[in-house]
């Protein structure tokens, strides 16, 4: 199933990703997602007013995956009662 999407947006789109069709898009080399390449906070912040997704991310409400695999190290070296 095509996506339709004016034109304005496809120029806007192209000229964001520095590509001169949306088709190259499909081999475009992605940022890894992983401990290693965690997600940076002043980007996500730059583009919070574009996305539609959640007010947490928005917010800059959330951890990193460095940040929650120490948050579970700290709760897992917890002593119970």
């Amino acid at each position: 199933m095509p996506i339709h999407i004016a034109e304005a947006t496809r120029k806007a789109l192209c000229n964001e990703l520095g590509v001169s069709r949306l088709v190259e898009v499909m081999e475009y080399d992605f940022q890894d997602i992983s401990p290693d390449a965690d997600v940076d906070r002043n980007k996500a912040a730059l583009y919070a007013d574009r996305n539609q997704g959640s007010v947490r991310l928005n917010s800059g409400r959330y951890y990193t995956a460095k940040e929650y695999a120490a948050r579970v190290r700290k709760v897992k070296s917890l002593e119970l009662p």
